[in-house]
Parts: structure tokens; sequence; C-alpha cells
């Protein structure tokens, strides 16, 4: 291969490195939005200003109120905010999953569907729900928020929202996106600001195309 040629290659290559992944970025988010945040979330039962206190200072008679106060409410109380950042299109939302978990996503604790609803353009949305959670180790949940640890819950959200386009709606643009939520001793979710929800598995996947295409054009232009 003479040089002409390497690097007639190498212009190519680069120009799909700078190319492929703005077609892909403007085809995948012709619509932004939505975006969602939880706002607030709180675990009665790791509030421990909430617990039953006892006059007794036997750490095993504490323990045992502890528990059987958790058992009572294991609910968990959450706020979420739907954001639509569009300014020219309305949107509808089919059903939304929401799947809570604690410590990973394998522990599923509790699931709740938001049911469908429109949401004009630049509108804010809240839905503060309460969940019943099965499955949460309160006990061990507990004793970590008590020595000033915090506790971690997931929220993972699925939809396929659709979008107002003037005479008819879009296909159905599938959301799949979530959040980790650290929890104190207040029973409060830790940071203050609103946590958004989101996922960095598409960015992941073309930050690796970028790379093989950038490692092929190294190879053309070193060897050739």
């Amino acid at each position: 291969m003479n040089t002409f040629t390497g690097f007639f290659l190498c212009t190519l290559l680069t120009l799909a490195i700078i190319s492929i992944p703005i077609t892909l970025t403007l085809t995948t988010n012709v619509h932004r939005g939505p975006r969602f945040y939880v706002k607030e979330f709180y675990v009665p039962a790791l509030d421990l200003s909430q617990l039953p206190t006892t006059s007794n200072n036997n750490n095993n008679n504490k323990n045992n109120s502890i528990n059987n106060s958790i058992i009572t409410n294991p609910c968990l109380f959450f706020d979420l905010a739907f954001f639509n950042i569009e300014d020219e299109h309305s949107v509808r939302y089919g059903d939304v999953n929401l799947t809570f978990s604690y410590g990973s996503r394998n522990n599923t604790v509790a699931n709740y569907v938001v049911g469908s609803f429109d949401q004009g353009w630049l509108e804010v949305d809240y839905r503060r729900e309460v969940v019943e959670s099965h499955g949460v180790p309160w006990e061990d949940a507990v004793k970590a928020v008590s020595n000033g640890s915090t506790v971690v819950f997931r929220v993972d959200l699925a939809a396929r929202p659709k979008f107002w386009e003037g005479w008819w709606y879009s296909k159905k643009k599938g959301v799949r996106i979530g959040a980790d939520v650290e929890v104190d001793g207040t029973g409060l979710k830790v940071k203050k600001k609103d946590i958004r929800l989101n996922s960095a598995a598409s960015q992941r996947g073309v930050g690796i195309y970028v790379l093989f295409l950038s490692l092929l054009v190294a190879w053309e232009c070193l060897f050739f």
C-alpha cells in the first residue's frame, strides 16, 4: 500500500470517528427530554428520632424496640419529578415502572407503577407516593445508620414516552435510567439537591466505539 492510499484510508477512518458518533447522537436525541429527578426520599424505619426510647439503657432492649418499630413501617416515601425540557413538544407517558432496590440492583425490595399521563412542554409534574417494601435487611440497615454510616437504595425507572409532533405522536422512546440514593439516620436522602436519574450505558457504548476506531486509524497509519 503506497503512501497516498494509506493517507486516504487514515482520512476516511478519521472522518468516520468524527461523523458517526455525531450522527448517532443526533438520531437518538431528536427529543432531549424528559428528565427525571428524585426530589425527596424518606425511609421512616431508618429515622432514629422516631424510634421508641426506653429508660432502660440495656442495648438488647433498645435493639428489640428498634426492630419492633421497623417491622410496623417498612414503607418508602418518595417524591419524583418529571421535567419535560422540550420547548415545542408535549409528552405522553405510558405506565412508568419504578423499581426500588436495597444495596444493589439484584436485591429488589419494591415496585411501583405511575399511571399514564400527558405533560405539556417545559412542564414539571410531581409524583409523591409511598410504596411498601419487602426483604430489606432492616436490622443491618439500622445498625449502619446508628453508627453514623449510610445505606444505599437504588431507584430504577423504565418508561416509553412519545412526543407530540404537531399532527401525530412520535414513536415511543425507550427510557431506562436509575440512580443511587444514600440514606442516613434521619431517614432522608443525604444529598440535599435533587438526584437526577440517568444512564451511562449509551455514553460508554459511544466511547468504546470511538476507541475502537481510533485504534484502527493508528494501526493503519503506523503499518501501511
